[in-house]
């Protein structure tokens, strides 16, 4: 053991508030103690005074926070100091003395100080003395809390570069160094060489590139002129089809308004003449009614007659559309209420909507507040309810929701002080009546905690998610936050309800009407049999009877008058839009033949449609636009700078030859490197291979994740007693801890470090495996100090030494035992 911490004094650092010393012995030391008395702060203090500087390593986030801070109303530090005592017994150190202390001190305002027995230094002299035994601030011989798969948690990168480390490989490193010095300076004679090349290349390039450019640009002209005339040949072709079409197409729409035409001619004569038979009639009439009283009554009498005979078929007509309007609206009920109702199970009281009378002006909210649950089936109870689910499933007829009463229970406004406010309408369970008082449970529960207020402002003054609010627009405020609105379109089944009684009302009143006109038409047709009726036709009758045909008559042709009229007007305006449209494309079929003509004979067109040709014509000017101004002089001009350009070219490539030459040199120092490296590799890994089958049993080795790259990553695999091999990545962490600890003592064992410093490595083991750890540390204390911070009671038996950390009044306090 070339050296080792003989002690470490502890003043204002963390918890420990005033100066504690703690003696180290060489072999194996644990800390122990209770969670949050400071023992892995003794830790942080190793980590501190060997030079770390990140404050987060520390656990903190500033350095001024590694002072203790008094808590309680005690006087806190000034400053946080830790020195260590370094054994130099065999003069690791350039000192005469038996000991080099290191101190490192910092004060509020985050500013350190280093010194080397008791002489300020800089933080660099420190690095460079502590170098000498191989001890280094982020040294992987120092695992922090939490930290014990550190090793496994490095990038495969970061394993491999520990391996370069030990290896000693820095000589090759340095030759190599040496040969790429060397390959700078030809590097350096092959830019210089490139400078010359890449500037006649440029020349040379841009030649090439001026060159095609001209060439190409010929060629795009040649095409562009032949795509252009053939979308002009294209366009004439195409104009001259399209007019044709048109021409044909109004010759038939003005065939049909010819024909329409002749068909209003002939309904506005039959009008006519209908209108001159009915005046004839109407003065017929007129002198009949002058010449017998006996006929003005019977004539009253029948006209009477026909007016109650009249509104009896309007009435049985309009029963008649009243049973279609409810035959439609029961379709749109819920298909599975109507269902249910119809087979009649015992216990089915209907939808809520049907068991509440909602006043009109609380409708919107009523229904709002409802939601989902306003075509919920309202059934007595649960087994109600799996009745009517197994008979929906056995008849494939819906799905629907149910509300047994006897599973639900009121919910009430907690909240009083609301009701009494401006704008508050009131709770919504009281603004509604059930039909029945055994359903005032099932509107309390729906209805119990919702309030009904005026408006979104009343709503927003009350306060948004205090309560459940809807207001008389339909505007819902939920507990959540979550406010919804907009248009509601009102279609729900107790307004279709409604409707369908409402109609079905108006129908039992035609009902009673119609008998109370049959009645009157059967005592108007037998006073008219009295005065000779039945028996004696008037000439009267039989005149309005004319009039009656006549009038139906002229009714229809007015109506196909008014349909021909609008058909007419329909087809003018297409033959007008065709009409314009024609022009149109004969002023373009003009334009099209006068563009045409500009291109001459000899042109050879191209069969292809109009929408290829234009794509083409965009693609060909993109590309001609985008080759710019071109120097048609660059043809020559190639060809000249060419021969030139090649003598430069070979000059160039000499000089490649020497810089090969220096690379192969590398490769040769790389191949010497690689040796001595994989040397450092199978030797560490033969050690790995040794602590970890004497811990676990089982087998383990390093590989590279590039056998042929030194650059590659480390991996670990390892297989514990009875389990496959695996990378250390997919092991538990128990198994990832006893990894780790086995590959820092192979590295150890290959090059032994001053102190390994651990705090609870074996925080993931079990007893077994704490047993077999703390072993192994045991045995490799003999030649490497060890701190260990733990809470394993089998650590601390087999340890030499161990420290006993405890909190007191806000300090930390050691005490120290060396075991027998």
């Amino acid at each position: 053991m070339q050296t080792y911490i003989k002690k470490i004094v502890l003043q204002g650092f963390k918890s420990f508030n005033k100066r504690v010393s703690i003696p180290l012995a060489r072999g194996f030391n644990v800390i122990c103690g209770p969670n949050g008395s400071g023992k892995s702060n003794i830790i942080d203090a190793i980590c501190f005074v060997l030079g770390k500087t990140s404050p987060k390593s520390l656990r903190a986030s500033r350095l001024n926070e590694l002072i203790h801070h008094g808590l309680d109303g005690r006087v806190k530090a000034d400053y946080a100091s830790v020195t260590i005592y370094l054994d130099n017994s065999k003069k690791i150190f350039p000192f005469e003395t038996e000991e080099v202390s290191i101190q490192r001190k910092v004060n509020q305002k985050g500013i350190c100080v280093y010194k080397i027995n008791g002489k300020v230094t800089t933080r660099e002299r420190v690095i460079e003395l502590l170098s000498i035994a191989r001890i280094h601030p982020d040294g992987h011989n120092i695992i922090m809390q939490g930290d014990v798969t550190r090793i496994i948690e490095m990038s495969p990168v970061e394993r491999r570069q520990i391996i370069d480390e030990i290896s000693g490989i820095a000589e090759y490193n340095e030759k190599k160094e040496k040969a790429m010095k060397d390959l700078e300076v030809v590097e350096q004679k092959l830019r210089e060489a490139e400078i010359l090349v890449n500037e006649r290349y440029e020349i040379f390039k841009r030649l090439e590139r001026e060159r095609n450019a001209a060439l190409r640009y010929k060629e795009l002209q040649k095409e562009l002129l032949t795509l252009k005339a053939s979308l002009a040949k294209k366009k004439v072709e195409s104009l001259e089809s399209s007019i044709k079409n048109l021409e044909g197409m109004l010759k038939e729409k003005e065939k049909e308004m010819e024909e329409l035409q002749k068909e209003i001619g002939e309904v506005e004569r039959s009008i006519e003449e209908l209108q001159l038979e009915n005046k004839r009639i109407i003065e017929e009439l007129v002198e009949i009614s002058k010449s017998i009283d006996l006929e003005r009554k019977i004539s009253s009498l029948r006209a009477d007659l026909l007016v109650k005979r009249s509104k009896l078929s309007f009435h049985r007509e309009e029963m008649r559309r009243i049973d279609e309007t409810v035959r439609r609206l029961e379709e749109l009920l819920p298909k599975c209420l109507k269902f249910l109702m119809k087979v009649g199970i015992e216990g089915v009281y209907g939808s809520v909507e049907n068991l509440i009378k909602v006043p009109d002006e609380y409708r919107i909210a009523v229904e709002v507040a409802l939601g989902k649950h306003a075509s919920d089936i309202v059934v007595e109870n649960e087994d109600v309810a799996k009745a009517c689910i197994e008979l929906l499933k056995k008849e494939k007829v819906g799905y629907a929701s149910f509300l047994p009463l006897s599973r639900i229970s009121p919910k009430s406004f907690l909240d009083n002080s609301y009701i009494k406010r401006e704008g508050i309408i009131g709770v919504a369970s009281n603004l509604v009546t059930p039909v029945d008082e055994k359903f005032r449970q099932l509107v309390d529960f729906l209805l119990g905690n919702t309030l009904v207020v005026k408006d979104f402002d009343s709503a927003k003054e009350i306060g948004i998610g205090r309560c459940r609010m809807v207001t008389l627009d339909g505007e819902l405020f939920e507990t959540t936050g979550r406010i919804s609105g907009g248009f509601l379109e009102r279609r729900s089944s107790s307004r279709i309800i409604e409707q369908i009684e409402g109609l079905k009302e108006r129908k039992v009143r035609l009902e009673e009407e119609c008998k109370r006109l049959e009645h009157d038409i059967l005592e108007l047709e037998g006073k008219l049999e009295e005065l000779g009726e039945v028996k004696k036709v008037s000439p009267l009758t039989e005149v309005e009877r004319r009039k009656i045909r006549i009038e139906e008559k002229l009714k229809g042709l007015m109506e196909k008058k008014r349909r021909l009229y609008s058909k007419r007007l329909k087809l003018q305006n297409e033959i007008n839009r065709l009409s314009i449209q024609k022009a149109k494309l004969e002023a373009a079929y003009e334009n099209a033949k006068i563009d045409l003509q500009q291109y001459g004979e000899d042109v050879v067109f191209l069969d292809q449609d109009i929408e290829t040709l234009q794509r083409r014509i965009r693609e060909v000017s993109s590309e001609l636009d985008s080759l710019g101004p071109v120097n048609f002089k660059a043809i020559e001009e190639f060809e000249r700078f060419k021969e030139e350009f090649e003598k430069f070219k070979e000059r160039y490539e000499k000089i490649l030859e020497e810089k090969k030459a220096v690379l192969e040199m590398i490769e040769r120092i790389e191949e010497k490197r690689k040796e001595v490296f994989y040397k450092c590799l199978n030797e560490v890994g033969k050690h790995f291979n040794e602590i970890f089958k004497e811990v676990t049993g089982g087998e383990a080795s390093l590989e590279l994740e590039d056998p042929n790259d030194l650059e590659s990553g480390l991996i670990i695999y390892a297989n514990p007693a009875g389990k496959r091999t695996v990378n250390i990545d997919a092991m538990s962490g128990g198994e990832k801890s006893l990894t780790a600890l086995a590959f820092i003592l192979a590295i150890q064992k290959f090059r032994p470090a001053a102190f390994y410093a651990l705090d609870e490595v074996d925080a993931a083991l079990d007893k077994e495996n704490s047993r077999k750890v703390a072993e192994m540390i045991s045995k490799f204390s003999k030649e490497a100090q060890f701190i260990v911070v733990t809470h394993n009671d089998v650590t601390i038996q087999i340890a030499d030494t161990v420290f006993g950390c405890s909190m007191v009044d806000g300090e930390s306090k050691i005490i120290g035992l060396r075991m027998p």
